[in-house]
């Protein structure tokens, strides 16, 4: 990986660590934490995902953390439900991530105090994070550059 591509990661990382810090307002609405109980669900995801194969680590050598990755399924499924209320139906519970429906819940009740954390965000930017840049960024840059 070159220092661009490096570059690349570390940016999207950082916009992604500042606008997930910024959800901690989530995390003393009642007794619950939901904000790092969407963490946890996605964290639990990207665990199986990488589980999936034993070959992860070789295809994706510069992949960042798991955490990281979590916290980009975190702070994206939050943008993208505050973009678009009713984004998933009851029929899409089979088919999709059930921290995507977690996160349009969060939104629901607590749009207004998302939105005012949030206030000095990019929400179309967290919406469309780009999941390979930080498990493959060297493909990544190759890709923008090629278009």
């Amino acid at each position: 990986m070159n220092a661009q591509q490096k570059k690349l990661q570390k940016e999207t990382i950082k916009k992604v660590n500042d606008a997930f810090i910024k959800l901690h307002i989530l995390s003393n609405i009642t007794w619950t934490d939901y904000r790092d109980q969407l963490f946890e669900m996605n964290k639990t995801d990207e665990k199986k995902h990488r589980g999936f194969g034993n070959d992860f680590n070789e295809f994706h050598p510069y992949a960042a953390s798991v955490s990281d990755c979590a916290k980009l399924f975190t702070v994206q499924h939050i943008a993208e439900s505050l973009l678009k209320k009713t984004k998933y139906e009851v029929k899409d519970l089979l088919s999709i991530k059930k921290s995507c429906f977690y996160a349009q819940s969060i939104v629901e009740n607590y749009k207004d105090k998302i939105v005012k954390a949030w206030s000095d965000q990019d929400i179309n930017f967290l919406s469309n994070l780009d999941y390979c840049i930080l498990v493959s960024p060297q493909d990544q840059l190759k890709e923008k550059q090629a278009a």
